[in-house]
């Protein structure tokens, strides 16, 4: 009978440690919609000797695979906003005497955004973990009436990516990262900024003149910061700011200084196999 009561506390005993013990959260997927507000500087000697600033109304789109070990982010930003010159203000032209109202020239300025990253796990404790990982990222500006023609720029970036992530409480979370390109292929308009040959496209005119750079030459760190409270358990508000600085001297030297403020809703959701 001792026997048999012991034999039956010890598996009594296993089958309640064994239920105790914990498990990995499951794999989930979610969904990021959100408004972007951006102040972008600007000063490209290659188009103009003046420094420019806009102010971009825009949206962002993220969808993340996130697993204990693992996450993958693809991402899509897109703003547009006025591009203007103080030291210029706003510029109106008379072509002839009869001309009654000057045109005004206001330059809009379009900018875009394709991010592809994966991270990993290097640190996990029960609030805090670090993530190390590659993205790459395309950035793409253009704007029609600066220096009375047309200003193109375009970057694909391979990045290393560094992030942290605290646990706050049941509902918050505090996400900080960082990046730095290693590989950069970089498009830029001609010292004219008029592309002309015969025989191809502007476009392919423009990204023939693509140039190599590395971190050596192409310098554009980025660092953001981002707060999570989650409203219920499938869905959370989020806000974020996010700085990113450029400088590129080829052909001629590019400085740029990109601050951004974001608002967002995530929907997350349990993907089944």
């Amino acid at each position: 009978m001792k026997t048999f009561l012991s034999t039956a506390l010890l598996v009594l005993g296993g089958t309640l440690a064994f239920a105790q013990t914990p498990t990995k959260p499951a794999p989930f997927s979610e969904l990021e919609i959100g408004y972007q507000r951006e102040t972008f500087k600007m000063r490209d000697l290659q188009a103009s000797p003046m420094r420019y600033y806009a102010n971009l109304n825009g949206l962002r789109i993220n969808y993340n695979r996130l697993s204990s070990r693992n996450q993958w982010q693809v991402g899509i930003k897109a703003g547009v906003g006025d591009l203007v010159a103080p030291g210029l203000g706003i510029r109106g032209f008379k072509f002839s005497p009869e001309q009654e109202q000057p045109l005004w020239l206001v330059p809009t300025l379009y900018r875009g955004q394709l991010t592809v990253d994966y991270l990993r796990a290097f640190r996990s404790t029960a609030r805090r973990s670090t993530w190390l990982g590659l993205g790459l990222h395309e950035t793409m500006g253009y704007a029609d009436g600066l220096a009375l023609s047309t200003w193109a720029f375009n970057s694909a970036e391979l990045r290393v990516l560094y992030q942290t992530r605290l646990t706050l409480g049941q509902r918050h979370t505090l996400t900080a990262g960082a990046s730095l390109p290693v590989l950069a292929a970089v498009s830029r308009m001609p010292y004219s900024n008029v592309v002309s040959e015969p025989n191809r496209s502007e476009v392919a005119s423009f990204f023939g003149g693509t140039r190599w750079a590395t971190v050596n030459s192409y310098l554009s760190p980025e660092i953001n910061l981002n707060y999570r409270f989650a409203l219920s358990r499938r869905i959370a508000f989020g806000v974020g700011y996010r700085y990113q600085w450029l400088r590129f001297p080829e052909p001629r030297t590019i400085r740029t200084a990109d601050h951004a403020l974001h608002a967002s809703l995530l929907f997350q959701f349990q993907k089944r196999y």
